[in-house]
């Protein structure tokens, strides 16, 4: 049977959407894997069918985690009366696909979606796993437990919203992500198909949205032609005032209990402003009420520009304890590209002496890779690689002999250097940036490799 006549099959039984129809129906989906837009007609079919199970079936594909490894493991436990490490489905695979196996092929059992949902929330508190497992066939398992364990929806939302733009041709897929700004994503599918929506999203006073979002940034260069920085060191706030009364709002566009800040511009706007309650940009006036979609240099009350990445490096070793360095595409709205606002780039806690055992140029002329060891016990054991422009090489004859060619040269002897990273995984360091080399320090100040892995991670969370 074909994805198109699966779905009618589904949508068309008149009753309550249950976990097993919801299930069959976005496999049934998933089964144009190479035909995007086929996907997507048979999404929209069955959407446009059941309106009136949209919040049902958006809570069963996103949504916060209902349960962690560490309760399943547990409840593993429990139920198997067997150590987790024993249970053949957890021993070197992945978590779902190794539950989803344990599920019958098919299952007399027809739960609700909220009951399937409400049955995962209770492996937390004690249920008997096996219970949950014989609840739902391999097809509703897939889905359930990847919703239940916070991983990647059967279904992405960027496709959901494409099916629904696309299949109503009322808007574009743009204008559909930028009204998850405003409202919730069920909400945003009804007005789509009933065309509430208006053509054009718009921040206006008065009405509440949410923030763009800001992604970690892990290169030492700028991530935009034109980057703008602040230095962050706690919430930010949408100011509204409209009529002469001011209310706050946070992040999330829910309002804010606390005294609201002075506003002096005279009429009603929309003003985005610090903890302490500065103004930091302005995104609408009555004379320009579309300045939010100005370039930053034209909104912000103090707009400053990253240089170049020798810069940006200066400035994430300038930020204090608690503060991150947020990063804007100055020639870019207040909110664009899919509700991105930019990058945060955190600080920087560690100090890292380190080896520089070998060095060359780079086939460009203009760099110079450093390659950097930590101690193994008394053997130096490779780390990492540093990349450096030619012109910033400290004045250092050994260095500046060993990165004077183009072929990996050892440095005769060994230099330690103090260093920063962008982050350590696994015991390597990533995006290494030389900070200072440390002449009177020799081989017994290098770091273990050991206490490389206790810092696994970033530098400092955000």
């Amino acid at each position: 049977m074909s994805s198109y006549h699966e779905v009618h099959r589904l949508v068309h039984s008149g009753q309550a959407m249950r976990l097993d129809e919801a299930a069959n129906a976005i496999a049934a989906v998933n089964t144009d894997k190479g035909n995007p837009r086929a996907q997507e007609r048979t999404l929209y079919d069955l959407l446009s069918a059941r309106e009136g199970d949209l919040v049902e079936f958006c809570s069963l594909l996103y949504g916060p985690a209902l349960v962690t490894p560490e309760q399943v493991m547990s409840a593993l436990h429990r139920s198997y009366a067997i150590f987790p490490e024993e249970f053949e489905l957890i021993e070197g695979a992945p978590l779902v696909p190794s539950l989803v196996s344990e599920s019958p092929d098919e299952c007399d059992v027809q739960l609700t979606i909220p009951e399937a949902l409400n049955l995962m929330k209770s492996i937390g508190s004690g249920v008997d796993i096996q219970t949950v497992i014989s609840s739902m066939d391999k097809i509703s398992a897939n889905v359930l437990w990847r919703r239940a364990l916070g991983e990647t929806p059967a279904i992405p939302r960027k496709r959901l919203l494409r099916a629904v733009a696309h299949g109503g041709g009322k808007y574009n897929p743009e204008r559909l992500t930028s009204a998850l700004a405003v409202e919730p994503l069920e909400e945003v599918l009804l007005k789509a198909f009933k065309g509430e929506l208006s053509q054009n999203f718009a921040i206006e006073p008065g009405h509440p949205f949410k923030a763009p979002s800001f992604s970690a940034w892990r290169y030492w260069s700028p991530p935009f032609k034109n980057t703008h920085y602040e230095k962050v060191s706690g919430p930010r706030y949408y100011a509204h005032k409209v009529q002469g009364e001011v209310f706050l709002y946070n992040s999330q566009g829910e309002m804010v209990e606390r005294d609201p800040p002075q506003i002096t511009y005279d009429g009603d706007c929309v003003a985005l402003v610090s903890e302490q309650g500065d103004v930091l940009e302005w995104l609408y006036t009555d004379e320009e009420p579309e300045l939010w979609k100005s370039e930053h240099v034209d909104r912000a009350v103090a707009p400053k520009r990253v240089k170049d990445g020798q810069h940006l490096r200066q400035l994430c070793e300038s930020l204090q304890e608690g503060e991150v360095l947020r990063l804007i595409d100055a020639d870019r709205p207040h909110i664009h590209n899919q509700h991105k606002g930019g990058f945060i780039l955190p600080r920087r806690v560690y100090e890292l002496p380190l080896l520089i055992t070998e060095g060359k140029v780079k086939s460009d002329g203009v760099w110079v890779s450093l390659k950097i060891e930590a101690m193994d016990g008394f053997d130096p054991i490779p780390v990492g690689y540093a990349n450096i422009k030619r012109n910033y090489i400290p004045d250092n004859p050994i260095l500046k002999e060993a990165t004077g060619k183009f072929v990996w040269s050892k440095l005769e002897p060994p230099l330690v250097g103090s260093f920063h990273a962008l982050r350590v995984r696994k015991g390597k360091l990533e995006g290494a940036n030389l900070v200072a080399l440390e002449t009177s320090k020799g081989m017994n100040d290098v770091m273990q490799y050991g206490d490389l892995w206790s810092i696994d991670g970033d530098g400092q969370a955000r």
